[in-house]
């Protein structure tokens, strides 16, 4: 026979599952005492290989598997379990309480406060952990554990993560710091945080951004324009930049960001090669023509010891240029202008791209 905790609360949620920061307090119908469950175990279960004690004298039983803790804790700190536990629930691996929808890791956590592996030097802890333990401790009234989360989450929770936890749990000295510091930061609500929050907080933060003029611009307001198709994805048929949950790394990456914000340079790079192949021919030809003779004696040097020399300089020195060469001279160096043009304006383009995608990181997630 095992004994079931009926909680339709979710279970030890993260920060990211609260869609709204409306204020949320602990309906004490969820922790109503355990109904007695009729089926017997089958005996799949597994002993759990740290909080499954010897001595033990309350057994749980979580995602098939057997806790077995002290009593004494549980009757000594919770209110809770207090009232749950005055009769035979939980004394032994055939009558075990069952907790639905907790998971092994989250009760994992909770035990570890109650079970340090070092009072001098306690485990730390990350932000989702801390979340997890306050979540229980709250739903189970283990006040102290829960101001010991409380205490640990006002030193290292973001300002976001404070106004999620300081509307769901009740904590109302969290809030107009917390609420402060995002409006007042320089940058703008990420998707993530939006999340987070709610559809309510994101506006009210927000007009409070623009009343009061916080943040600075990072982009000129002339870009706003021809990006709000890609930040809103307006445009159906342009595949959309990935969502990379960072900065787009590697040539396949980019190659699909920069068709996502509507540019390919392929008609460039192809026109590019082209023309360069022209430049190529166009020099050869140019270099196969004979040479233009020459005109008379160097008026420099013709007085003097060494009539032979020439200034290369005078009219006389520079060779006569044919109309073939000055045909193909200028066809050449028509061919390079296009190809010096056409290399600016792929410069230009991708000076443009790296800037586009760089404010666009901004709506990625």
């Amino acid at each position: 026979m095992s004994s079931t905790i009926a909680s339709s609360a979710p279970p030890s949620p993260s920060v990211e599952s609260f869609g709204s920061s409306a204020a949320l307090s602990l309906d004490h119908k969820e922790l109503a005492p355990p109904a007695i469950q009729t089926d017997e175990l089958e005996g799949g279960e597994k002993k759990h290989p740290l909080y499954y004690f010897k001595d033990g004298s309350l057994t749980f039983l979580i995602e098939e598997k057997l806790y077995n803790v002290h009593r004494y804790f549980f009757e000594r700190d919770s209110s809770y379990f207090r009232s749950i536990l005055e009769g035979p629930q939980g004394t032994n691996d055939r009558n075990p309480l069952v907790i639905p929808g907790l998971s092994c890791n989250d009760f994992d956590e909770f035990l570890a406060i109650l079970y340090p592996a070092d009072f001098r030097h306690p485990t730390e802890k990350t932000t989702p952990q801390w979340t997890s333990i306050l979540h229980l401790a709250a739903k189970w009234e283990f006040e102290s554990i829960k101001w010991l989360a409380i205490d640990n989450l006002t030193a290292n929770a973001v300002p976001v993560d404070k106004i999620v936890l300081g509307r769901r749990y009740g904590i109302s000295e969290w809030l107009p710091g917390a609420y402060e510091a995002v409006c007042m930061r320089e940058t703008s609500l990420t998707v993530e945080e939006g999340i987070k929050l709610g559809v309510e907080d994101v506006v009210k933060i927000s007009a409070a951004r623009q009343a009061y003029g916080c943040g600075k611009s990072r982009f000129e307001r002339k870009y706003l324009s021809e990006d709000l198709e890609d930040i809103f994805g307006l445009d159906p048929s342009k595949p959309g930049l990935t969502q990379t949950g960072g900065r787009a790394t590697g040539k396949k990456q980019k190659q699909r960001n920069a068709q996502g914000v509507g540019y390919t340079n392929d008609e460039d790079e192809a026109a590019i090669k082209a023309l360069e192949s022209e430049v190529a021919e166009a020099q050869a030809a140019l270099l196969a023509l004979p040479a233009p003779p020459t005109g008379g004696p160097c008026p420099t040097y013709r007085n003097t010891s060494l009539p032979q020399l020439r200034c290369e300089k005078c009219a006389s020195c520079k060779p006569a240029e044919t109309e073939e060469h000055r045909l193909k001279r200028e066809d050449k160096e028509e061919k390079e202008r296009c190809l010096r043009k056409l290399r600016g304006k792929r410069q230009q383009s991708n000076q443009e791209l790296t800037a586009k995608q760089e404010r666009l990181l901004l709506f990625q997630y």
